[in-house]
């Protein structure tokens, strides 16, 4: 019952992986550009910074109009009246005090701030993914390496009963070995459903909504064995969240030089053309044309506005600064974590090599009657664990690859490579 039990449960999952879908990074990078609603909502966000952006210039535009009136009424002699007109008119603001002149430059700085919180929003997107896609191929790593762990298993629990049988090991020496087998055979179909689980997690991470199982052919390789220590002063002025702070700064300094327009007089030309009489249609031309300069002496609240402006300014100089401050020291402290994991790796694979060597001497020394079950057997448990040692410290540093990517902003990096 329990051999039928086991084997359906494979039948069933060999089944349900006909219909895997197969995907690799370049597939991932597109189908989340397509689907991820962060990316989606970021896009849109920058789209309404770039119309704000535009829409700003439209200080430097004239403003036209067409008029037009049809009146009639009655005079002091009881006599009925009608007047007709209509015209252009339209003026245009020479000088404005420099109002909008920074008006663009705030929205300029608007835009290129939106542009920074955009490229943190596909890096956030982009570590997700990447952050599941490494899981998923960590976990197809996993079935196979427990495959042949449970293959080495079998091969051990046969090599002990032909010891029993010939009365060189105990009863509870083999049992220990069958024991291993059916732990093994549990690690393999928990290491198989986990696929589903990965595949879930990563289907949620790009934006998609359907059921699928994930399979790839990708596999865990981090081939950097030795990383450079980056300038960390120029670093950090790539961040987007020091380019946020920086051009949010621009803009208060923009904004504070556009409340001191107040200072300045106002210039402006205005003309129109136009027509009007008492009957339809009008013949009678008239134009004008003219320069406006006004000055204001009182301006209310406005002089405070100027204070407001200047105080946000400040708070936005303190805040470039808090931020730099943070991301040096954050930026230490995440390469610092992955040279690492990216030096751990060399040291699991030395160690695995060692204890695979170990492994084979000692079952050399066991068969051959040499030495003791209890030695064999810790060797043998020490170059499995091994095994799965170095497996996670690939999976942890290819995290921790792709905890960096994102912290410097960057987009879809293979985490893997």
């Amino acid at each position: 019952m329990k051999k039928f039990i086991l084997a359906s449960f494979f039948v069933t999952f060999a089944f349900s992986f006909i219909f895997a879908e197969k995907i690799n990074w370049d597939i991932i990078v597109k189908q989340t550009n397509d689907k991820n609603p962060s990316i989606q909502t970021a896009k849109l966000m920058l789209e309404n910074a770039k119309y704000a952006y535009n829409r700003a210039f439209g200080g430097y535009m004239p403003n036209v109009s067409l008029r037009g009136d049809a009146s009639q009424g009655e005079n002091s002699n009881e006599k009925l009246y009608k007047s007709y007109s209509y015209g252009l008119n339209a003026s245009l603001s020479i000088f404005s005090g420099f109002e909008t002149y920074n008006d663009v430059r705030q929205r300029s700085a608007e835009l290129k701030a939106a542009q920074a919180s955009y490229d943190r929003a596909v890096s956030d997107a982009a570590y997700n993914v990447a952050a599941q896609y490494v899981n998923l191929m960590w976990a197809y790593e996993t079935v196979a390496l427990s495959k042949r762990i449970l293959e080495r298993r079998k091969e051990n629990r046969d090599m002990i009963q032909l010891k029993y049988n010939s009365g060189n090991v105990d009863i509870g020496s083999l049992r220990r070995v069958e024991a291993d087998v059916e732990l093994s055979a549990f690690d393999l179909r928990s290491a198989q459903r986990y696929i589903q689980t990965a595949s879930a997690a990563l289907l949620q991470a790009i934006g998609r909504k359907d059921d699928a199982v994930l399979e790839t052919d990708e596999r865990l390789a981090l081939n950097e064995r030795e990383l450079s220590i980056p300038d960390y002063n120029q670093l950090i002025t790539t961040i987007p969240e020091f380019l946020s702070a920086r051009y949010n700064l621009s803009g208060y300094e923009a904004q504070a030089a556009k409340t001191k327009s107040i200072w300045w007089p106002s210039v402006s030309l205005s003309g129109g053309l136009g027509r009007s009489g008492n009957e339809w249609a009008p013949d009678r031309n008239s134009w004008d044309a003219g320069l406006s300069l006004s000055y204001s002496l009182f301006t209310g609240t406005k002089i405070i506005d100027t204070k407001v402006s200047a105080n946000y300014l400040k708070i936005a100089e303190a805040n470039l600064n808090s931020v730099s401050n943070t991301l040096k020291s954050s930026a230490i402290s995440h390469f610092n974590s992955l040279s690492d994991a990216i030096e751990y790796i060399a040291a699991r694979e030395y160690y695995l090599a060692a204890s695979q060597l170990q492994a084979e001497i000692s079952q050399r020394k066991y068969i051959n009657g040499l030495s003791s079950y209890q030695d064999w057997y810790s060797i043998e448990n020490d170059y499995i664990t091994s095994q799965r040692a170095f497996l996670d410290s690939k999976r942890s540093a290819a995290l921790e690859k792709a905890r960096w990517y994102n912290f410097v902003g960057e987009g879809f990096m293979h985490p893997g490579k």
